[in-house]
C-alpha cells in the first residue's frame, strides 16, 4: 500500500496541477514524502481500531451484552467496543487495500457468523441491537473479498458458504412487514422493501434520548399508555436500522426529530441494494453451478429494476427519490402491517446522496442515456465539494448554530 502510494504522490507531483479553474483541494500540493508520511499514519489506525471478544462473552453470555465472534475486528471509530454491519463494507475495503486481506476474511466470517445464529446481520454486535439489520451489503463484500484473493486459493469455498446465507437474508429483507406491495401508474402491483425494526420501546442505547422525546411529542415515555409512543420508538428503531440516525430525509416536517416516519418510506438507496444483493446472489450461484437459484434471483433482480425504475425515478431532474408510502384499501395507515395492503407512493422532493446510490449498484446498466443523465443531475446537485460531498441539500435549522441551508 505505501509504494503504491508514493509512486502515485511521485506521479502526480511530476505531472504538476491541473487547470487551474479546478478547486483547491486540500494535500493537493503535499510532496510525495509527505504524502507518504500521511499513509503510514493512516495505516497504523488499524491497530487502534482491531479489537477481539473475550472468549468469557461465549461462555457467559448472560453476562454480556456483546455477541460472541470467532475473529478478531475491525470497528469504526475507536470509541467503539463492537462491529457495525455496514460500515464494515468500508472498512473491508480499506483492509484490502492496505494488503490485510486475512482480517478482511475474518471480518466477513464474523458478519456471517451472526447471520448463522440470528437469522439476519444485526444493527451491531450487542444483544439489544438484534431486534434490526442495517443496509444489506454483505453480498457486496463477499465478492469484494472474493475478487480480491490471490490466483490458486480455494476462493469457492468462499461463495459455497456464503451462498445460502445470503439468501436468507435476502428473505429476511423482502418479507412483511419489510417487503410492501404497490401499484404502479398503469395498475401493476410492485414489491419493494422498507427499513421495519422490531422495536416498539426506548433503544436500550439511548434510553434517555428516546424516553424523553416520546414524553415531549406524546404526554409520556410509556408505549402502553399511548400507541403514538409506541409507534415513535418504532420508527426511532426503523431509523436506526438505516444507517441515517437521524437525517431529515425521515421527517415529515423536513426538520425535527419529532416527526420521524422511517416506515413510512421506501427508501431508494435500500432498493438498490437490494437489486445489488440479488445480482450478487445470481453471480455466486452461477459460480456453484446452481443454476435454478440463479435464474430465481435474475428475475428477482430484474423485478426490483423495473420497480425502482418506474415508481422511484425522476425524469425531469435524473435521480431517483424516496417513495413516501400513501394507503389505498383496507388501511387507516401507512404502517399497517397486513402483506396485502397495496400501497400507492408520492416521491420525496428533496436532493439527498441516496438518491443516486442506484448508480452506483447498476441500475443504469444498459443505458448510457440515464446514466449520463444521473451523473449531470448529481453534479448539479450541491452534494459534491472540492474535499468530499454532502448527504442532504435540506436545512433542519433545528437547533442553535445549525449552518444556513445547504450546508
Amino acid at each position: 500500500f505505501l509504494p503504491r502510494l508514493a509512486a502515485a504522490a511521485a506521479g502526480s507531483n511530476a505531472s504538476g496541477s491541473s487547470s487551474s479553474n479546478e478547486p483547491a483541494i486540500p494535500g493537493a500540493n503535499a510532496s510525495a514524502a509527505e504524502l507518504y508520511q500521511f499513509g503510514v499514519k493512516v495505516h497504523g489506525l488499524w491497530g487502534l481500531l482491531c479489537r477481539e471478544v473475550s472468549p468469557d462473552v461465549a461462555a457467559h453470555p448472560e453476562r454480556h451484552s456483546l455477541l460472541p465472534l470467532p475473529n478478531r475486528t475491525v470497528v469504526p471509530g475507536d470509541r467503539f467496543r463492537e462491529v457495525y454491519y455496514w460500515d464494515s463494507y468500508w472498512v473491508i475495503r480499506g483492509l484490502i487495500v492496505s494488503q490485510m486481506l486475512t482480517t478482511a476474511e475474518g471480518m466477513l466470517g464474523n458478519l456471517m457468523s451472526m447471520l448463522e445464529r440470528v437469522g439476519h446481520v444485526p444493527n451491531g454486535a450487542r444483544v439489544y441491537y438484534i431486534n434490526r439489520s442495517q443496509p444489506p451489503l454483505l453480498s457486496a463484500m463477499v465478492r469484494t473479498v472474493y475478487e480480491s484473493l490471490p490466483s490458486g486459493t480455494n476462493s469457492s469455498a468462499l461463495i459455497r458458504r456464503a451462498l445460502p446465507l445470503l439468501v436468507s437474508e435476502h428473505q429476511y429483507w423482502t418479507s412483511p412487514p419489510k417487503a410492501v406491495r404497490l401499484q404502479g401508474k398503469d395498475g401493476t402491483v410492485h414489491e419493494l422493501s422498507r427499513y421495519w425494526a422490531a422495536w416498539y420501546q426506548p433503544r436500550p442505547e439511548s434510553y434517555r434520548e428516546d424516553a424523553a422525546l416520546a414524553l415531549n411529542v406524546t404526554g409520556t415515555s410509556d408505549p402502553a399508555q399511548n400507541p403514538a409512543a409506541a409507534r415513535l420508538y418504532h420508527d426511532l428503531a426503523s431509523g436506526a436500522e438505516s444507517g441515517w440516525d437521524y437525517s431529515s430525509r425521515w421527517f415529515g416536517d423536513n426538520k425535527t426529530l419529532a416527526t420521524v416516519r422511517t416506515t413510512q418510506i421506501i427508501p431508494a438507496d435500500l432498493n438498490a441494494w437490494l437489486y445489488q444483493m440479488e445480482s450478487n446472489i445470481a453471480w455466486m450461484a452461477n459460480i456453484t453451478g446452481d443454476a435454478a437459484v440463479a435464474e430465481r434471483f435474475t428475475a428477482a433482480a430484474a423485478a426490483r429494476k423495473q420497480a425502482i425504475q418506474e415508481l422511484l425515478w425522476d425524469e425531469a431532474e435524473g435521480m431517483w427519490r424516496d417513495g413516501i408510502l400513501s394507503p389505498t384499501v383496507n388501511s387507516t395507515n401507512s404502517s399497517s402491517t397486513n402483506p396485502d395492503q397495496v400501497y400507492t407512493l408520492t416521491q420525496n422532493p428533496h436532493v439527498f446522496a441516496s438518491n443516486f446510490v442506484p448508480l452506483w449498484t447498476g441500475i443504469t446498466e444498459g443505458s448510457a442515456s440515464q446514466g449520463a443523465a444521473v451523473v449531470q443531475a448529481l453534479k448539479a446537485s450541491g452534494l459534491i465539494g472540492p474535499a468530499g460531498g454532502r448527504l442532504c441539500v435540506v436545512w433542519r435549522g433545528e437547533l442553535p448554530g445549525d449552518p444556513a441551508p445547504g450546508e
